[in-house]
């Protein structure tokens, strides 16, 4: 026999008293941060801009250049897509020296910093953001 109600609600088979239904776990969090967005909110902290990552001058080339590809593309796409390769290719390689850049910043202040717990988390405070800031790329 079946309760009246609603038809898509789990029912109970009145030979098991004793069964509860059982209810499907919540969804997992969704993140409202943008994946590919401008700006990323650490943990406990503020929003910081992704584009500090870069540097300013390679970003604004890199970003001229990709306009200017896109005009181009109807003339000669085939051209265009290989550059439009290498442009990724400088993007890359200018990203990877600005993290390299910063990561040796942050050795250079731990090491001046001294060896006490208060210098020390300071420093694990910093490399935590940079972390962070890495991970929302």
């Amino acid at each position: 026999m079946q309760p009246e109600g609603d038809e898509l609600a789990p029912q109970v088979e009145e030979d098991e008293p004793d069964r509860v239904p059982v209810e499907s776990p919540p969804a997992p969090a969704v993140s409202s941060a943008p994946v590919n967005g401008s700006a990323y909110r650490p943990v406990g902290g503020s929003a910081v801009s992704l584009a500090a990552l870069w540097n300013d001058a390679d970003r604004q080339r890199i970003k001229a250049r990709w306009q200017e590809l896109q005009l181009r593309f109807i003339d000669d796409p085939h051209l265009v897509a290989g550059e439009a390769e290498r442009l990724v290719q400088d993007a890359v390689v200018s990203l990877t020296a600005s993290l390299d850049a910063r990561r040796g910043q942050l050795h250079q202040q731990r090491a001046a910093r001294g060896l006490d717990t208060e210098n020390l988390r300071a420093s694990l405070r910093d490399y935590r953001e940079f972390l962070d800031r890495i991970l929302a790329l």
